[in-house]
Formats: C-alpha cells, structure tokens, sequence
C-alpha cells in the first residue's frame, strides 16, 4: 500500500522549485522526476516574470534548459517511497496504472502547491515564488494546477487571449471556422497550434474535405493529403484529386502522402495497378501504411488481404514491402473490433503477416474479452511457429499483457529453452511481467 500523504510531506520536505521530466510508460513504469531550479539572474532578467511576461514555452518555463537542472533532492525515505510506486505500477492492471498516475501527478502537484505556499512565508522570498509540475503534454494544464487561475493569467496573459480565441474560432459557422482552421495548420505562434488546428479540422470531416482538397496541389499539398487520409471519406472528388496529386505532383512527400491516402481511403485497387507499372514508385509506400501508425486517427480497417497480395507479388517487390513494414517501425495499433482479423493473420501462410499481427496484439487495454481470445492464439505461436521472428514478437505481446498471461506460464517457460536467443530473452521478461520469474 503506498502512503500518498507520507510521499508528499517527503517531497515537500526535500525539494524546491520545478518538478519535471517524471517518465511514465503505460503499463509500466512510473519514473521519479527531476528537480530544477532558476533565478532571474541566470534568465538575465531584473524584473519578476509577472511585470514582464515570458512565453509559456520559453526557457524562463523549461527546466531541462535552467541553470539548474538536474538537483539530487532525494532522501532515504523518498527512495523508499519511488520504490512502492514503481513496484505497484509494474504490478498493476490497467486500470490501477491509469488510477496511480493519476495520483502520483495529483501528489507532485500537491507537493508543489505546498512547497510554493510555505516558502511565500518565509523571510527573504519573493511572493511571487512560484513552484510547479513541467510536463510535455499539456503544460499549460499542470502550472495551471500548481500556481492557480489568478497568478497563471498574470504570468501567461498571452495563453488566456489564446484560449479566449481558440472558443471564438470554434463557435464560428463552419465554413468559416474551416478557412479560419487552415490558416493555422502550419503556424506555430497563433491561439491554435499546428496540431490543434489539424485535429480541430478533421473532427469537422466531410465539411473540411474540399477545402483540403483545394490544397493539394500547392506546396503543402503533403498535408491536406495526411488531412483527408485521417477523416477517411473516398468520395469520387476526393479520390480523383489524390491521384492526381499522385501522380502529377514534383514534390515526392506529396506524392507519398497521396499513396497513402489512398489506400487509407480504400483505393487499393488503383495503387496496385501504379505499382505493376512502376514498382519501384511510391505505390508500395501507400499499400504499407494500412499497417502502420499512419492508420490510426482515421476510420481505415485491418485488412491482411492486400499484404499478403504484396508479399506473394514479385521478389522486389516482397523485400521492399518487407523493408518498408520491417519490426521497429511504428505499426498500427489493434482495435477492439479487429480481433477475427489479427486471429487470421496469426494463422496466415507467410511468416511476415504473422510477425505483424503478433506485434499489434500486445495491447491489454482492448481488454479481458479480447484477451481471452489473442492470448492463447499467441501462445500456440510461441510454441509452435517455425519462424523465430514469429515466436520473439508472440512472447513479447504476451509480456504486455502481464498477469492476464499467467496460465501461460508453461509455453513461456517452454520458450526459455528456445534455440533463438531473442525468444528466449522475450520469454523470461514475459514470466516476469506475469509474475513469475
């Protein structure tokens, strides 16, 4: 049982000023952060931020790049503390992962609202001391939460007139919103940031589709392709301006972008047939990205059917499909409504297409129906399939899934005997995570 309020009384008790770079990898672990600390001098500054505002995202607000920032603050008893936390998140289900985040970022900000308050009391500090969790995502959310609402729109008047127009943007009709959108997909100092307006753009779907369209042709025609990939809608126009793009535009990241597109968008058909003509061409590269990252913001089902066409295709073909989707690259990731899919590519006749649906089966967020079903698909490939990549990759997915692997134990242990170092290496972590070393 970890004692949160003895965690933050010790971190109250043996630290100043910015808590950050805490590394946390879901479902496992939950690193202990850094300390920084700064002064006005080493920012060359001889008035307090709040008389003279720095941006959000500038040094004066990014420990890594303080004049201090990396001190030892840790005690025993810290340690002790980090111990516990780390241990029970290693341990934990899904669920009690997210639950303990959670709690470790409420504790850390906690700590620091307390530290901030108690040092305004005493002699010699500025009362205007501020102390405050840096996180990379949403780290304007976290200072909020450490300085309050008051002193964050003194310090950051800037983010205030920004969120003030990020909801005037947001409440326009649609067609404006979306002219108002697109001239921000590519600024970084507006109320939007370049993602922010990219995400804002495809939530509105087929109303941003012909002004995306429209772009295609222009310098950044890569990204209105990336744009309509993620929202997905193959309507005839849209189709027929991406292979137009495709194949007429000089800039080869807009014409990989269209690939992609494209086969995202379920023209497959037309891609294999540009791939016959020129095999060496950017065809190949849309016709993998179904099975990559590149698949998931947008609406794009698994599908093994054109892969495996891929790999059953000419020899040069087949290695650059197998180059291209090689291990390590960023591959998709399973839904819930994919598990008949990933069961027939763990079944499927060419040991590539297996590799890939062991890969993406490592997820135990889709949850305990879907585990009850990969699970034992896994373990038959761990104990049975002839290709070693296979059987690493099927241990591996199955140490992701912790505890719920257990009665799998004997396949894992089995495994550690294997003639292939990787597998066995992959098996002894996966008994571990399971609870048995």
């Amino acid at each position: 049982m970890i004692d949160w309020a003895e965690l933050q009384r010790r971190l109250v008790a043996d630290m100043a000023a910015a808590l950050h770079g805490s590394y946390r990898e879901l479902d496992g672990t939950i690193g202990w952060p850094a300390l920084a600390a700064n002064s006005l001098q080493a920012l060359g500054r001889e008035r307090p931020l709040d008389q003279a505002s720095e941006p959000l995202w500038s040094a004066a607000w990014n420990p890594p790049e303080w004049q201090w920032s990396d001190i030892d603050f840790r005690s025993a008893a810290l340690d002790g503390l980090a111990t516990a936390v780390e241990r029970a998140a290693q341990d934990a289900a899904r669920e009690q992962w997210q639950a303990l985040e959670r709690q470790w970022l409420q504790t850390l900000v906690a700590a620091c609202r307390e530290v901030q308050a108690q040092l305004r009391n005493e002699a010699g500090v500025a009362p205007d001391w501020v102390v405050f969790l840096h996180e990379e995502a949403d780290t304007a959310h976290w200072l909020r939460e450490c300085v309050g609402e008051a002193a964050f729109a003194r310090l950051f008047p800037d983010e205030i007139a920004h969120a003030a127009q990020r909801e005037r943007v947001l409440a326009l009709p649609v067609a404006e919103r979306v002219d108002a959108l697109l001239e921000q997909v590519d600024r970084y100092d507006g109320a939007f940031s370049s993602e922010q307006a990219q995400d804002a753009l495809c939530a509105l779907g087929a109303a941003a589709v012909p002004a995306l369209r429209a772009l295609l042709p222009q310098r950044e025609g890569w990204r209105a392709a990336m744009l309509l990939s993620r929202i997905g809608l193959a309507d005839a126009d849209t189709v027929a301006a991406l292979r137009k793009q495709f194949s007429g535009h000089r800039d080869p990241p807009a014409q990989e972008w269209a690939a992609r597109a494209l086969a995202l968008c379920g023209d497959r058909e037309w891609l294999f047939a540009q791939l016959a003509r020129s095999p060496r061409g950017p065809a190949l590269e849309g016709l993998c990205a179904p099975y990559t990252a590149s698949r998931d913001p947008g609406p794009c089902r698994l599908d093994y059917a054109p892969l495996q066409r891929l790999l059953s295709g000419p020899v040069a073909v087949a290695e650059r499909a197998r180059e291209t989707l090689k291990p390590g690259t960023s591959y998709c990731r399973l839904r819930a409504d994919e598990i008949d899919t990933a069961l027939l590519g763990l079944a499927a006749p060419q040991a590539f297409v297996r590799a890939h649906a062991a890969a993406i089966c490592d997820d135990r967020g889709l949850g305990a129906a879907a585990g009850a079903r990969l699970l034992p698909a896994l373990a038959q490939r761990v104990a049975a399939d002839p290709d070693a990549q296979v059987r690493f990759l099927a241990a591996l997915s199955l140490g992701y899934w912790k505890r719920e692997a257990a009665p799998w134990r004997g396949v894992l242990a089995a495994a550690c005997e294997d003639a292939d170092e990787r597998v066995r290496r992959a098996a002894r972590a996966a008994l571990e995570a399971c609870g048995e070393a």
